[in-house]
């Protein structure tokens, strides 16, 4: 899910000095459509269950002098994406300017044939709704310009602590979006592909193409 996301995705905010990326769970992510909220798995290309639970993340990710790292936490049908930016910083180093947290419900849908490099693999459908968005500022000047500005209609900003922004004109994604996963278990079970979220869809809205430059590897 992804980077997107973020892999899975990637999203972009920004009102007046906040400007966060998230690549995509993908990204974007997955899970549950039963009772257990202990385990998530699915149908590796060997046909074996993979299990999706843990921690993934696609490391340091950089662009024009600015970076940023997300990690995606599955737990049964819950997962979380924490993303860190930090500008100017190509390498993730050093205290991050923000600290950008989404907690969501996924729901497993069908198995369902899709592309990777051209190839045809099986991949699992999954909706993804978000919950909860909240974004912390961790350097004190940041603090201050948000305060001055409103940033996120708020101006009692602190160092250090949250604040959702899911109602806010912060936070301009959907609330929910389709998306599909496949871990080849043949080559590495512990690499996470998503679907190409700006590719074809079906007629179901779920992506037909994997991301296969950029999957997130499980820590």
């Amino acid at each position: 899910m992804r980077n997107e996301n973020l892999k899975m995705f990637m999203v972009l905010f920004s009102i007046g000095l906040l400007s966060v990326f998230m690549l995509s769970c993908g990204g974007s992510s997955g899970g549950g459509d039963d009772d257990d909220d202990q385990s998530l798995t699915i149908t590796g290309e060997s046909g074996d269950d993979v299990n999706l639970n843990g921690r993934w993340s696609e490391g340091c990710i950089a662009d024009d002098g600015e970076s940023e790292r997300e990690v995606l936490s599955i737990s049964g049908s819950s997962f979380t994406v924490t993303v860190d930016t930090w500008e100017p910083s190509e390498d993730c180093s050093g205290t991050s300017e923000y600290t950008q947290t989404m907690r969501g419900i996924l729901t497993k849908g069908e198995e369902t044939t899709a592309s990777m490099d051209g190839a045809p693999v099986m991949a699992t459908e999954f909706d993804v709704e978000f919950i909860k968005v909240q974004i912390k500022i961790n350097q004190p000047n940041l603090v201050t310009e948000a305060n001055t500005d409103g940033a996120c209609g708020y101006n009692d900003w602190v160092l250090g602590i949250a604040k959702d922004i899911f109602d806010t004109d912060c936070w301009g994604d959907p609330e929910s979006f389709k998306d599909i996963l496949l871990i080849d278990d043949t080559v590495d079970p512990d690499l996470l592909y998503s679907g190409d979220l700006e590719g074809p869809v079906d007629a179901n809205d779920y992506p037909t193409v994997i991301d296969f430059e950029s999957p997130e590897e499980r820590l």
